[in-house]
């Protein structure tokens, strides 16, 4: 079941990134939420130090090839996601209703399974339905076994019929 949950988790992802890839622009570049225009310079900072600068014409390059990318393989990301995702969900819904019908839930006061049953089932197990006439039960007659000779060291075998025939004597 765990594994289930994952082969999920792994399809929505799938999802989201394509999702995300989706929705990007190549044309509009941004650097900390605001929109960058030719010869700016965008800089990172951590804790107040500048860690790396990047221009506009590096950050357009960049988005350029991720849409590239995306216009490449996106379409196949997309097809795993959705089929992971369905293979998850599906076979978390069939394992939870194997689960329920199975009964695996244990039985209220240490009972055995066999006795761990709903009242209903209790109630009315070997006993005829209302509504319905009682079954008869059936008991197969023996059969009468032929004997044959046994022949001289050759394994027992039936006599030959002769064979039937069909329609108008004499043809």
């Amino acid at each position: 079941m765990k594994r289930w949950v994952l082969v999920l988790v792994i399809g929505i992802g799938f999802l989201v990134v394509t999702l995300l890839f989706s929705r990007e622009d190549p044309n509009l570049i941004k650097c900390g939420g605001r929109i960058m225009s030719p010869g700016d310079v965008c800089e990172t900072t951590k804790n107040g130090r500048t860690t790396g600068e990047d221009t506009y014409a590096e950050m357009k390059a960049a988005a350029e090839s991720r849409a590239e990318t995306f216009r490449n393989h996106g379409l196949w990301m997309a097809g795993v996601g959705v089929a992971l995702t369905g293979l998850g969900a599906t076979m978390l819904i069939r394992g939870k209703r194997r689960a329920a019908r199975a009964g695996v839930t244990a039985p209220q006061g240490g009972q055995p399974l066999s006795q761990a049953q709903p009242q209903w089932q209790q109630q009315w197990q070997g006993q005829p339905q209302p509504g319905f006439p009682p079954q008869q039960q059936y008991q197969r007659q023996p059969q009468p076994v032929q004997q044959y000779p046994q022949q001289g060291g050759w394994p027992q075998q039936p006599p030959q019929q002769q064979p039937r025939q069909f329609g108008p004597t004499g043809h």
